[in-house]
């Protein structure tokens, strides 16, 4: 069940942001032809690459933290031995699941806030609050994740810097990728 469940949240969350990004591309992209060539671009285009880039930010937060390509100091967490690389990922998962927590039910306050407002955008008349309402999702989809790895470092021994992988496979995977840049597995780096 829990497979299924972490298997699904990615694949929705890649679908959203891939699908979120080649739109913001076609739009913006599109606008600026339409510009240079007709001499009018699309009234919409900024609208949609603001939403879509709320939409993208605030949706990676949980999928970026699941692939541990979230925003870490790592200068000092390397240096330390695994038993204190434990109670670190302890501190930071719980102290950050619950602050994101926090700013899903303020972010879930602002877009009944909005809603109450009857706000919308001024192009397209989108109302406000749905566009809004990616942001409490976004850090709540955040908080699960980062709860997600407080318990997976409770259950097992090696210590997880993401549900998905340790901090030894973390660097074993930048090894790898950095002699591959330099031109092949064997080279030296």
């Amino acid at each position: 069940m829990n497979k299924f469940f972490n298997k699904t949240l990615s694949k929705f969350e890649e679908i959203v942001l891939s699908y979120s990004i080649i739109l913001m591309a076609i739009v913006l992209i599109g606008s600026v032809i339409s510009r240079s060539l007709f001499n009018s671009s699309w009234t919409f285009a900024e609208e949609v690459g603001q939403s879509l880039v709320i939409i993208v930010t605030f949706m990676g937060v949980g999928y970026g933290a699941r692939k541990a390509r979230h925003i870490s100091m790592s200068a000092v967490f390397d240096l330390l031995s695994d038993k204190y690389k434990k109670i670190f990922m302890y501190v930071i998962s719980s102290v950050t699941s619950v602050s994101m927590f926090y700013l899903a039910y303020l972010g879930l306050q602002y877009t009944l806030k909005v809603q109450s407002l009857g706000r919308v955008t001024p192009a397209l008349r989108i109302p406000m609050y749905l566009i809004i309402a990616v942001v409490p999702i976004g850090f709540f989809l955040g908080a699960i994740e980062y709860a997600r790895i407080f318990i997976v470092n409770i259950k097992e021994k090696d210590v997880y810097i993401s549900s998905e992988m340790t901090a030894r496979g973390s660097n074993e995977e930048t090894e790898e990728s950095v002699s591959l840049c330099a031109g092949g597995k064997d080279q030296e780096v």
